[in-house]
């Protein structure tokens, strides 16, 4: 099953120009069976959205994204009381700090973090190596060159799941990258079983970044 594993939605996401509307319409259009629903440190949306999308069949993924010194970290969980402790903007988690039931991907980190400002540079891995669970090799706003080659030499060394998603903050930018899981995702713990098993593979549908259209994260 294909799973766009990054996505941002208005008002959680002020940088978002996604309505809940949008967002429903958009994936019973496109008949969109699972999505992930990670806006910075703030689960309101998924709460709001659960329950409307699974009225129209589409299975909502749990996810925060956080910007910290290492970079963005998505972290997926599906108990959103422990995704509302986190904030937009804050330390990384320490190493043996996130449940059993919870993964975290590193995103685009090529590109740093969005929000905290933090620079990649090599060595960072390091740091990152005791808390995530994946790379997003393919980002719907981070799709040159440079920014690939990063995250699939990161990837490759230390030896984590590779994932895909769109970043979208507008609806026509929605499965612009996205993640393919071997067998059906019907919730947030199917998606964390196949990051920790290694099960994944990313896509991309286009070829060029968007960053320089929204200058978002």
């Amino acid at each position: 099953m294909n799973v766009d594993l990054h996505t941002h939605t208005y008002p959680s996401s002020t940088c978002s120009q996604i309505s809940y509307r949008d967002y429903i319409a958009w994936c019973v259009t496109h008949e969109v069976e699972a999505i992930a629903l990670t806006n910075h440190g703030d689960v309101s949306d998924n709460r709001h959205l659960e329950a409307a999308l699974a009225a129209e069949g589409v299975v909502l993924i749990h996810g925060v994204e956080v910007s910290t010194m290492i970079g963005d970290l998505v972290v997926f969980s599906p108990d959103l009381d422990y995704l509302s402790g986190f904030r937009d903007i804050q330390e990384a988690p320490q190493p043996g700090s996130v449940p059993a039931d919870a993964a975290v991907v590193w995103v685009h980190p090529g590109a740093g973090g969005g929000r905290s400002g933090s620079p990649y540079y090599p060595g960072l891995e390091r740091l990152a190596a005791p808390i995530v669970d994946g790379v997003e090799v393919f980002n719907g706003s981070w799709l040159d060159a440079r920014c690939v080659r990063a995250a699939e030499q990161i990837a490759d060394q230390l030896g984590l799941a590779r994932t895909g998603g769109s970043d979208a903050h507008a609806p026509d930018d929605l499965m612009a990258c996205y993640t393919e899981f071997p067998g059906a995702v019907r919730s947030t713990a199917d998606v964390v079983e196949g990051l920790k098993a290694r099960t994944t593979i990313p896509w991309r549908t286009k070829t060029t970044s968007r960053r320089r259209r929204f200058g978002l994260f």
